[in-house]
């Protein structure tokens, strides 16, 4: 109690945790010391020796490398006009310029061009014809006489405008469209008795001058031309082409920074510029030899250029830093010996594990920050392995379901490449492919009740396509793959062949037609002879035969509504769609007709019938004998699945523009299973209350709703088991407009 009042426990801790045996203990203490008084030192030396200086001394050598440049390139023109000079003068060679004897001219200059060792040489006669063009190669001199104006160089065109054979030089920089190198230009008058009888024009490529100025000037050279581009540029010496247009293209600058530099006296320091990852200063000036103005320079010297030179001039500071250092050294030897050791270790076991080895282990056991590491390394590889192998047996699995399954599965990247995923895919693509010479491909349409089907079986499918190529019908499925996060990585295609099963719902489709025609024929007549019998001869037949007659005389009528049903949904498979003549209608007579239609019915079997109708209710365009077989079904379904005692109602309304016809029954109900597939083809609900009577295709709602949508209107239906179901229909209104016409 004692110590902790004083409070030594806790300086206690606080020391130990300091010079522990943590890896912090190992390092911070004496490099502490050591930073501390090398700083100090640094500092010192650094502010009193050096930071005055070394920007000064930077832009002083930049401002001498211009002067350099420009002085390099004033001899060099020197020696241009010497070798001009050589040419102009070969003895004949005006003569020739006045004959216009290119073939004379040729003959005379060409072992000149050879011997001075000329680059470029152009000689053009008065007339601006090109006397002679060599152009320099790897193999020897290219002929390139005649291909151009020679008049398209500005320094010739002036030169034989001015008519002075003692016309001063004119320089030039430009591109030359033979092999797409900038050469440097020199161009002289030839005169013969006080006339100007052509132009010699000598060029070198601004590539070999370049090495030249920087080796003159100890700096590096980039050169503009009109606009601020860059051209050419030390920088770009060796590097292919495409990266050296690059650079030039990073070097260049504004036209307005390019026209400061132009008209300006001289050579100005004017940016620092990262250049290949190194930073470097600038300076820039007007590129000028004689009166002409050819661009503008820069020269560019590193920024650690001066330090560097300082660094090594300065005995005394290099003298001050080695004590210190040689102190640094051997204390951080011995220290690095101590903790470099298992960080050896530990980077050689991550280079294995990172190579694929999982197996491999630090094998460090210590109680500092290293060891924890090394421990929490091996446990990490330990995981890994056990992951990486409950991937690979993933993958295994799923590449094995992928290649078993007949179905193809293709991979829709987010770069949209496709990417097959199994050998069914490639080879219905090759089909696909093959078959695509034989007819072109064909989007066959997919009906709405389909795509429903689809997007309830999948959420995450996207589209649901059909095609026909050649002989063969496709289906394709896609579906997003997303991440448990929401992150989009694709989309997944599934192709199927579905010829066999679209060529069977063809063909049973024209069957179910055909028998369907075949059996309404024998129908019609058997229900035609069953009512001729119990109208004439009713009185002579006992009430078995009558029972039996009218037995027979129901279940036809039963065969011909279901046949009707049948070549409905035949003409609407067939079709997509039904064919609706449609027109404005009176639902309420339509209703009461068909009340009164089945009242006698719904009475034989103990049911009541009401019929709700509302005042004013508004027309509806419908086709009358479609809908009247849909409200017919609807009311034949609740006759059908309400016990006797019950209910049937028929409710008219109208709500939001829109007529409402609601049957209502008081039936067994339909539980929700059953409700989910209600409206599917050939479903039914076996669940009557009198199963033996009751016959059907499952085939009712399904057109029911068919006819329904085809009139732009829903149908829905709620129901509870034990307690009665009601279907909604709700079909659009009419609107009038005004002078009394009708609009839905």
């Amino acid at each position: 109690m004692l110590d902790q009042g004083d409070g030594h426990p806790n300086w206690r801790r606080r020391l130990h945790s300091f010079i522990g045996p943590s890896i912090r203990s190992k390092i911070i203490l004496p490099y502490l010391i050591l930073t501390l008084v090398v700083a100090v030192i640094g500092t010192y030396v650094v502010t009193s020796l050096v930071a005055g200086s070394l920007d000064e001394r930077l832009t002083n050598h930049l401002l001498e490398a211009g002067r350099v440049v420009s002085d390099t390139l004033a001899r060099q023109e020197l020696g241009h006009l010497e070798k001009a000079q050589t040419v102009a003068y070969t003895q004949g060679l005006a003569e020739a310029l006045r004959a216009h004897d290119a073939a004379q001219a040729a003959a005379l200059t060409k072992p000149a061009a050879a011997s001075l060792g000329l680059e470029c040489l152009i000689i053009v006669d008065a007339d601006g014809y090109e006397a002679l063009h060599l152009l320099r190669r790897q193999e020897g001199f290219e002929d390139l006489s005649g291909r151009f104006d020679g008049r398209g160089l500005w320094i010739v065109r002036a030169l034989l405008e001015s008519n002075d054979p003692n016309a001063t030089p004119r320089r030039a920089i430009g591109l030359h469209p033979a092999n797409g190198r900038y050469y440097y230009f020199t161009a002289i008058p030839v005169g013969l008795e006080g006339e100007t009888v052509g132009v010699v024009v000598i060029g070198v490529p601004l590539d070999n001058l370049l090495p030249t100025l920087q080796a003159t000037s100890l700096a590096d050279v980039i050169i503009y031309l009109e606009g601020g581009r860059a051209v050419a540029s030390t920088f770009a010496l060796g590097a292919p082409p495409a990266d050296a247009e690059t650079l030039l293209a990073e070097l260049s600058i504004p036209p307005e920074e390019y026209e400061r530099s132009l008209h300006s006296t001289e050579s100005s320091v004017v940016e620092n510029l990262r250049i290949r990852g190194r930073w470097y200063r600038l300076a820039r000036g007007p590129l000028r030899v004689g009166n002409d103005y050819l661009g503008v320079f820069a020269v560019a010297l590193p920024s650690h250029f001066i330090v560097q030179a300082g660094a090594t001039s300065r005995n005394t500071y290099a003298l001050l830093f080695a004590g210190t250092m040689a102190c640094v050294i051997i204390v951080g030897y011995l220290i690095s010996q101590r903790i470099t050791r298992p960080l050896r270790l530990l980077v050689r076991t991550s280079r294995a594990v990172a190579e694929g080895n999982l197996n491999q282990r630090t094998g460090i056991r210590s109680n500092d920050e290293i060891g924890l590491l090394a421990t929490t390394f091996d446990e990490m590889t330990k995981r890994l392995a056990r992951r990486t192998q409950e991937l690979e047996e993933a993958v295994g699995r799923m590449r094995a379901i992928l290649s078993s399954i007949g179905d193809g599965v293709i991979l829709e990247d987010t770069d949209g490449n496709f990417i097959p995923l199994n050998k069914a895919a490639e080879t219905m693509l090759q089909e696909m492919a093959d078959n695509f010479l034989l007819s072109p491909l064909r989007e066959l349409p997919v009906g709405e009740r389909e795509r429903a089907s689809d997007a309830e079986a999948n959420p995450w499918l996207l589209e649901h396509r059909r095609f026909l190529v050649g002989n063969k019908t496709i289906s394709v499925h896609s579906a997003a793959v997303q991440t448990d996060e929401g992150e989009h990585l694709g989309t997944v295609i599934v192709l199927r062949d579905v010829t066999a099963e679209v060529e069977a719902e063809r063909l049973k489709d024209a069957f179910i037609a055909h028998v369907s025609h075949e059996l309404r024929t024998p129908l019609t007549a058997i229900k035609g002879y069953s009512a001729l019998l119990l109208n004439t001869a009713g009185s002579s037949l006992d009430e078995t035969q009558r029972s039996f007659l009218k037995t027979i005389s129901r279940n036809t009528e039963n065969l011909v509504a279901m046949i009707d049903t049948l070549l409905d949904f035949s003409e609407m498979e067939a079709r997509g769609r039904l064919g609706l003549q449609r027109r404005p209608l009176q639902l309420s007579t339509l209703v009461e007709e068909i009340a009164e239609e089945w009242r006698p019915q719904m009475e034989g079997k103990g049911l009541s019938l009401k019929v709700e109708i509302p005042d004013d209710l508004p027309l509806v365009r419908a086709d009358a004998r479609r809908l009247r077989w849909a409200i017919i079904n609807l009311v034949r379904n609740a006759y059908q699945y309400t016990p006797e005692g019950g209910s049937v109602t028929l409710r008219l309304s109208t709500y939001d523009g829109r007529v409402a016809l609601d049957v209502i029954d008081t039936g067994i109900g339909i539980s929700p299973e059953n409700q989910k597939r209600l409206f599917q083809r050939f479903y039914r609900v076996m669940q009557t209350p009198e199963e033996g009577e009751t016959r059907g295709l499952g085939l009712g709602l399904y057109v029911t709703k068919a006819i329904i949508e085809a009139h732009g209107g829903e149908i829905h239906v709620t129901s509870e088991e034990g307690a009665g179901s009601t279907f909604s229909v709700i079909l659009p209104a009419m609107r009038t407009r005004k002078g009394g016409e009708d609009a839905t």
